[in-house]
């Protein structure tokens, strides 16, 4: 009797443990959430976030609004979000610059650890890109050429620690040739045409139509699979790179945030991502949605802070503690 009373006990504890978990999930969520975006409002990302909030909020069926915190290179929103109670209703739209390569060079408050991630969601498309008629198709082309020019390759960027231009760097290092940085606000193929540098680091849209023309050539998509308005341009990892190149976003939570609500937005997002309004965005856009579990997120994460630790470091973009 007293071995099957000290059964039921056991039981019935486990039960109470498991009760209230199941009430979370059944019950979440009860009330409007809220996602921090660490950029400008009227932005692309903006507008894209806006449209997958408003998908998601049909599948939750509560209103997801979108809370602008810029600054500091997405630290400020980042930071704000680490802050913010662990209980289901405030998320983080955040990319790996906040979340890998700001961590990196030590300009965050936070950690890595200090946000768990639900899923990546989308990648930007980002091109290497030169004249039509450059005398280099490809990167292992380009690495030959700069190899023999007697004149520095200049290549016209936005930072030299935001990642696409990291990345090109990466390439760089690993394939034994260097460049000039050339800084601008933003990239257009203006920059090119008038001889102030001889390749430029830019997304796809703001220069499809130089693309389309005749006028320009892509050396390299920087993106983990082919871009599908150019089927023929090669990412890294196929150019003969042992990495791919991500230029990633995703939702993320605080730290504390129970599993049971991780899982239920996990999954809200996936059918989110399907909405035709995000499908629609996503043609007029071309950023590429699809859905990263945590488990392949947190590998991405590893992946990225491991390849571009070395090339900041060598770059002296690390603070020195």
């Amino acid at each position: 009797m007293k071995r099957r009373t000290v059964l039921k006990g056991i039981a019935a504890a486990g039960m109470s443990v498991a009760l209230p978990s199941l009430a979370l999930a059944q019950q979440y969520p009860a009330k409007p959430i809220e996602i921090i975006l660490p950029w400008p409002p009227g932005t692309e990302t903006d507008v894209g976030t806006r449209v997958v909030s408003a998908a998601l909020a049909k599948v939750l069926g509560v209103p997801v609004q979108v809370i602008n915190k810029p600054g500091a290179g997405g630290v400020i929103g980042a930071t704000e979000l680490t802050k913010a109670r662990p209980d289901g209703y405030t998320f983080g739209s955040l990319n790996i610059g906040p979340l890998v390569s700001q961590v990196i060079a030590g300009n965050t408050p936070y950690k890595v650890d200090d946000v768990v991630p639900v899923g990546l969601y989308d990648t930007q498309p980002y091109l290497l890109l030169a004249k039509a008629d450059a005398p280099y198709k490809d990167i292992a082309e380009l690495a030959a050429f700069a190899k023999k020019s007697s004149t520095e390759i200049k290549i016209g960027n936005f930072g030299p620690a935001t990642v696409p231009t990291l990345s090109i760097n990466r390439m760089a290092a690993a394939g034994g040739w260097k460049f000039k940085s050339v800084v601008f606000p933003a990239t257009n193929f203006n920059q090119i045409t008038s001889g102030d540098v001889d390749l430029i680091i830019v997304a796809y849209p703001v220069i499809a139509g130089n693309l389309k023309s005749g006028q320009a050539r892509a050396l390299v998509a920087m993106t983990p699979t082919r871009i599908a308005e150019l089927p023929d341009l090669k990412t890294t990892r196929e150019q003969g790179f042992d990495f791919d190149v991500s230029i990633w976003s995703g939702l993320f939570a605080p730290k504390g945030t129970p599993k049971e609500v991780i899982d239920k937005v996990g999954a809200a997002l996936t059918k989110a991502l399907a909405d035709p309004s995000v499908k629609d965005f996503a043609g007029k856009s071309s950023i590429m949605y699809a859905y990263q579990d945590p488990a392949k997120t947190a590998a991405q994460m590893k992946a990225d802070h491991d390849g571009l630790r070395p090339i900041m470091d060598s770059l002296g973009l690390i603070k020195k503690q």
